[in-house]
């Protein structure tokens, strides 16, 4: 049995507006599962968890019974009309789950060219500048100031350890090594 409730979409969805959305994919998942069974002996429901091979049998002496029938049944050529056999069919319960998956593509920023050297960033700067002081981009202030701070800082960081690298006096060459092992040099002495 399908239970299928279409989804509504939010009424305060403020992302999705017609103009940007460019395309929409639906993808339905469907997935069953055995829930229960019923015993091939007997014809009592049997539970199934979804774990191993399903039971074909409520009990084991019901699984004992019929293993004995199919032999007697062998063995002696012709059906067996008694022994507690059910002849109804082996009815199963099957669950059926559907899963309705959608993606949604809307339109966003295209590829973003970043400058190449310092003419290029200072002219993007600039432009960027001139873009906040017009208001256009509220907020954004706070931001830029923070990340060049860190910027800033980071630039001094390095500064300073180029510096300090510069200022370390450069150790003279070590004299080379003797030849041979530390016994024979001790022999020789």
């Amino acid at each position: 049995m399908t239970n299928r409730e279409p989804q509504q979409p939010a009424e305060n969805d403020d992302q999705e507006h017609d103009a940007d959305v460019l395309d929409v994919h639906e993808r339905m998942v469907v997935t069953e599962r055995l829930v229960s069974t019923t015993c091939a002996w007997c014809g009592d429901p049997i539970d199934y968890d979804g774990v191993g091979r399903p039971p074909k049998y409520c009990r084991d002496s019901h699984r004992k019974r019929a293993s004995e029938m199919r032999t007697a049944e062998r063995r002696a050529a012709r059906p067996v009309e008694e022994g507690g056999r059910t002849t109804e069919p082996v009815r199963e319960v099957v669950e059926r789950t559907e899963t309705l998956l959608r993606t949604t593509v809307r339109r966003g920023p295209s590829k973003v060219r970043l400058p190449e050297d310092i003419y290029e960033w200072q002219q993007a700067l600039r432009q960027l500048r001139d873009e906040v002081q017009r208001g256009r981009l509220a907020g954004f202030y706070d931001l830029l100031l923070r990340d060049l701070e860190a910027t800033a800082a980071a630039v001094r960081d390095h500064r300073d350890e180029q510096r300090r690298r510069e200022a370390l006096p450069v150790p003279a060459p070590r004299s080379p090594r003797p030849q041979g092992s530390r016994k024979k040099r001790r022999k020789r002495r």
